[in-house]
């Protein structure tokens, strides 16, 4: 069999919506990354999935409302409701189930069809299918059990909902589904720190001419990272400013690998020269670059690299501000304290000078 993917990162990816047409001795794979909707706003004619709970340590974080984000030790098992809704002018049957993913070549990549790894093996949905009413919703509870001699480290999985084969116009068949992923570490003690680095920012033009900056970042963490930014031009020619731009959504990198991301920007923007701002971010990291770029003047042009200098990082910051607080602190004890000796002084003084009593001699 021959298979065709083509994937749009154009909408926040939260959801993954697959349609397949079946073809005698051809799988067509329709991919589109598209926000998990809820019942009152699944869009008709499809169904929706989201996530309905998160590790209360993980409540700040928006990625794990969008996704079963966790780290287990060996032998624990945790709960996960999820819900799916319809779009749809009747009742439909949908099949749960877990499928295995990978994450590689800065993308979450879920396996073929059904195919299983060792994630999806431990996850269970306490129903293999529910009837969803019309335009309504269900509920299910997902079970994820990590085996007593599970190796550390992290695995990647998807929570499927399907609907069953519907004809299509000749031959065709349909199906259609939607995921959550599942991120999921293993490992005695607490989870692996998030963290990454801006290696390089270079400025380019597409075949049609609009600037483009594209970053190379590196994961240097313990877990994988869905990106999410947004870039800003100062510095320009005539002191002209742009942005923010946001950062094309959809790369995932894993553990110790490199991506490129990219931010499209308007065709308008003069070559420059210009100085770049990009701040990205993953779940609650964030991490900054600046750089002069000059855009080339012809379209599918690209410049070389240009020299970082990082600005500060979010837990930077909140040690300047910490620093800053204690030292205002510390002023304004100092100002009070200075203020009372001042006070007690100037009674000292008074009192000495009062008829009849000898100066040196005064207790206050």
């Amino acid at each position: 069999m021959i298979g065709a993917l083509r994937v749009w990162h154009a909408m926040a990816h939260t959801m993954i919506l697959v349609r397949r047409s079946m073809v005698v001795g051809v799988i067509l794979a329709l991919v589109q990354v598209v926000p998990a909707l809820g019942q009152s706003g699944t869009p008709p004619g499809s169904i929706g999935i989201r996530l309905l709970e998160a590790p209360k340590n993980l409540r700040d974080d928006p990625r794990a409302h969008l996704y079963v984000i966790d780290h287990l030790n060996q032998g624990d098992t945790i709960h996960r409701r999820i819900e799916v809704s319809s779009g749809l002018d009747h009742v439909e049957r949908l099949r749960l189930y877990s499928a295995g993913a990978v994450v590689s070549k800065g993308a979450f990549r879920f396996l073929y069809d059904h195919t299983q790894n060792e994630l999806s093996s431990w996850i269970a949905v306490d129903a293999p299918s529910v009837d969803v009413p019309a335009h309504g919703s269900a509920t299910a509870v997902v079970t994820i059990a990590v085996p007593m001699d599970a190796a550390d480290g992290e695995r990647y999985a998807v929570v499927w909902a399907e609907t069953p084969p519907s004809d299509g116009p000749g031959d065709v068949v349909t199906i259609d589904r939607v995921g959550i992923r599942v991120y999921l570490s293993v490992g005695h003690g607490g989870a692996p720190p998030i963290d990454f680095r801006i290696e390089s920012l270079t400025g380019a033009r597409d075949a049609s001419g609009r600037p483009i900056v594209s970053a190379t970042v590196i994961n240097t963490g313990g877990r994988a990272i869905d990106l999410n930014g947004s870039l800003r031009l100062s510095d320009g020619p005539g002191g002209l400013s742009a942005g923010p731009f946001p950062v094309q959504l959809g790369t995932t990198i894993g553990i110790g690998q490199r991506a490129p991301v990219r931010v499209v920007l308007s065709r308008p923007i003069p070559d420059g020269p210009w100085t770049v701002d990009l701040r990205l971010r993953s779940d609650l990291v964030e991490r900054r670059a600046q750089a002069p770029i000059t855009f080339p003047s012809v379209p599918g042009g690209r410049s070389t690299p240009a020299p970082l200098t990082s600005g500060p990082t979010l837990a930077v910051l909140a040690v300047i501000v910490a620093v800053a607080l204690a030292l205002a602190a510390g002023l304004w004890f100092l100002f009070v304290l200075r203020r009372r000796r001042r006070s007690e002084s100037d009674r000292e003084r008074r009192v000495d000078s009062i008829p009849g009593i000898s100066p040196g001699k005064t207790r206050v």
